[in-house]
Order: structure tokens, then C-alpha cells, then sequence
């Protein structure tokens, strides 16, 4: 007999289908957060989890649009904005972070992008909520007080000094990127890695979802609907232009994207995008590369980078680099 009940349970234990791995869920999830409407994709066996690890991953990017807002008066880069001019100014270590990466490209892009622009923002802001230009006079002192040489960073001391008067600091470019990063790094951490953020023009993206090689990333340029795609994983997306905002006084169209030679929105219509290893790069270089007077100068600054800067003056030949020479 007991070689029988022997017999049945290997009979029993034979039969039964080896254990298979969970198969990864899609789950989506959506903050509106820093001006824009942030959605997250991640694939994960365990959505509970993935629910609570994407909103903790919200809560550090509502802590970071606290902090980097020109909006709010009360704002950490307000309040150093507010601090007499000279005077070393400690921080938090997100504020110097950012501050520090978009000091960092600034030179770079020799202003090209350039975080100092504060004074110049409000008047342009201005502008487009009025529909006329800013008073010269203005202008021209805003343009002044501006400028990524008078930023001053002490990372011993984790302080910022401003020494201009009047300047008064914009991570508009750059704290977007900064926080697509933070989220799809977050989630990794969490033993998520498929996961793609998506932050108005810019997208960070992790491991490829399952059975697929990577993530299908749609490139617009003046049209409204993408113009193609690229198949791609573990980097970051920016596209920057004037293809939704933008205004025009006095039969001159300006974009949203402020010059730093004239303190207006610049009049050329381009499209830039760039892919590179984090969005905390592709976000302020593919501003940058809209507004630089010579692209090919600037893309051979980032040669890890990929870059398209197309203008939809057909006169003006596209300029690649990258992955886009493949195009």
C-alpha cells in the first residue's frame, strides 16, 4: 500500500505544470504637476506596489515644484532670488542640485540656456498676456541683471551667491527633465525598471516593456500628430519649439522659448529634439539648440547626445546628429 500512495504522489507531482513567472501588468497613473500633466507607464506583477511607489514618486515631484517655482513668491528660488546681492545663500540639496546641472549647461551652450533669466521671464510673460512687447527701458534692464557668470555655487558649503542686482533665477528649462529623472528613478529602485514618464515635451524611459525592444517614441515637428518614431529604452526625449505656444504682435510671430541676446521670444520657427542619457540634459539642450546661432557648433559640444534641429523654412537644411544621421 505504500508503495502505491508512493507511486501516486510522483504520479501527481509529474503532472503538475512547472510554475510559471507572473506576467508583468500595465498600469498607467497621471499628476498634474509643474505646469503640465505628468503620466507615468510601468509594467509590474504587483500593482498595489506600483500604485504606491508611482504616488510617493509624485509626492518627491510636488516637494521639487515647491521648491523650484518662479511662481510662487514664497518658493526656496524665490526667496534666493530675494537675497541681497553678494551674499552667500545655503540651500537645500535639491535646489543645488538643480542649480548646479543648469549651471553646468549653461556653460556649456556659452547662455544658450541660461537659468539667470528670471527678470527677463516675467517681462516676456508679460507680453504674451498682454500682446505687446516689453518697454525697451525694461528690457534692457532685465537684460542686464541676467547672465549665468554672475551664478555663484560652493558645493563645500552647499551655498549660492547671485552677485548681480536684479537677477533673479528660472529652472523653467531644466526642473521638468529633473523631475521625469527623480520619478523614473524612483520606481526603478523599486524593482520596476519598464517604465516610461512623460512630462509635457519630455520623456524619460527605462528598460523596454515586455517582449518588445523598446519603447515606441513618436517625433512631431510642426504638425500636430507624430511624424515618425524610433524604437528606443534607457535614455530620455526632449522636444522643444514653438509648435504650441507662441504669439504674434504686430504681425510677428514669437515663441514661448526666450532669446538671451534680445529678451524676446525667438521669431524662427524650429523644432529641436534630443536624446541622451537623462532628461535633466535633453530638456534644457534641446532649448538650447533651438536658440543657438550655429546647432552644429553646440551638438558637437554633447557627443553621447542625438539631436534634430529642423526648420520649417524649407531653405534651411536639417541639422543631425546621432541617431537622427540614420534618418
Amino acid at each position: 500500500m505504500r508503495w502505491f500512495i508512493g507511486f501516486l504522489f510522483l504520479l501527481i507531482a509529474g503532472c503538475e505544470k512547472p510554475s510559471s513567472k507572473p506576467i508583468p501588468t500595465r498600469w498607467v497613473a497621471e499628476s498634474p504637476l509643474m505646469g503640465t500633466l505628468f503620466r507615468v507607464t510601468v509594467f509590474a506583477t504587483d500593482l498595489p506596489k506600483a500604485h504606491r511607489v508611482i504616488q510617493e514618486a509624485f509626492a518627491k515631484t510636488s516637494e521639487i515644484e515647491k521648491i523650484a517655482t518662479d511662481y510662487d513668491p514664497t518658493s526656496e528660488l524665490n526667496l534666493l532670488s530675494d537675497a541681497p546681492t553678494g551674499t552667500p545663500v545655503e540651500v537645500s540639496e535639491t535646489l543645488f542640485d538643480l542649480l548646479t546641472q543648469a549651471h553646468q549647461i549653461a556653460t556649456a551652450t556659452d547662455g544658450a540656456y541660461d537659468p539667470t533669466l528670471g527678470s527677463v521671464t516675467q517681462l516676456w510673460r508679460e507680453s504674451r498676456r498682454t500682446q505687446r512687447l516689453p518697454d525697451p527701458a525694461l528690457l534692457e534692464k532685465a537684460r542686464a541683471s541676467s547672465g549665468y557668470h554672475a551664478l555663484i555655487l560652493d558645493p563645500v558649503k552647499r551655498t549660492v551667491t547671485l552677485t548681480k542686482p536684479g537677477l533673479r533665477l528660472d529652472l523653467g528649462g531644466i526642473a521638468k527633465g529633473y523631475a521625469a529623472d527623480l520619478i523614473h528613478d524612483h520606481i526603478a529602485a523599486a524593482g520596476m525598471p519598464q517604465v516610461l514618464v512623460a512630462a509635457g515635451g519630455d520623456l524619460r524611459l527605462g528598460d523596454a516593456p515586455p517582449e518588445k525592444d523598446g519603447w515606441e517614441v513618436g517625433l512631431r515637428t510642426f504638425a500636430l500628430t507624430p511624424t515618425g518614431t524610433m524604437t528606443l529604452k534607457n535614455c530620455a526625449v526632449s522636444t522643444s519649439g514653438d509648435l504650441h505656444q507662441h504669439i504674434s504682435i504686430a504681425g510677428i510671430r514669437y515663441s514661448h522659448i526666450i532669446d538671451p541676446k534680445t529678451g524676446l521670444g525667438f521669431t524662427e520657427q524650429k523644432a529641436a529634439t534630443v536624446i541622451a542619457a537623462t532628461a535633466s540634459l535633453t530638456d534644457p539642450l534641446a532649448t538650447a539648440a533651438c536658440i543657438h546661432s550655429e546647432p552644429k557648433e553646440l551638438l558637437s559640444l554633447f557627443p553621447s547626445a542625438s539631436c534634430r534641429v529642423l526648420s520649417e523654412d524649407q531653405k534651411v537644411r536639417p541639422v543631425k546628429s546621432g541617431l537622427f544621421e540614420k534618418d
